[in-house]
C-alpha cells in the first residue's frame, strides 16, 4: 500500500485570473516561454524549477505559500485568500 503524502498545487491560474492576466501577459512578465506560462495556468505541471519559482514569486509580490498550497492527505482542505 502506498503511503498518501498530499498533494501540491500551483495557484498561478486563479492569481492570474485574479489580476486579469493572459498566459500571453504572464510570459512578457515573467521571461518563461508562453506554453510554460498556459501549462502552469492550467495546473498541468509536474515539475517545477527553483527559478520559475522565484521569477513568479518576484511577478506577482506574493510568498511561495501563496504561490504553492499543499493539500493534506485525505483532507479537502482549499486555499485561503491568495492576494
Amino acid at each position: 500500500m502506498d503511503q498518501d503524502y498530499g498533494e501540491i498545487e500551483i495557484m498561478v491560474g486563479d492569481i492570474a485570473e485574479q489580476r486579469g492576466l493572459s498566459a500571453s501577459e504572464l510570459s512578457e512578465l515573467t521571461g518563461l516561454s508562453r506554453p510554460t506560462c498556459y501549462k502552469l495556468m492550467k495546473g498541468k505541471i509536474r515539475r517545477i524549477e527553483l527559478g520559475t519559482i522565484a521569477r513568479l514569486i518576484y511577478v506577482f509580490k506574493l510568498p511561495l505559500t501563496k504561490i504553492l498550497w499543499y493539500r493534506e492527505p485525505g483532507k479537502d482542505n482549499v486555499p485561503g485568500d491568495i492576494g
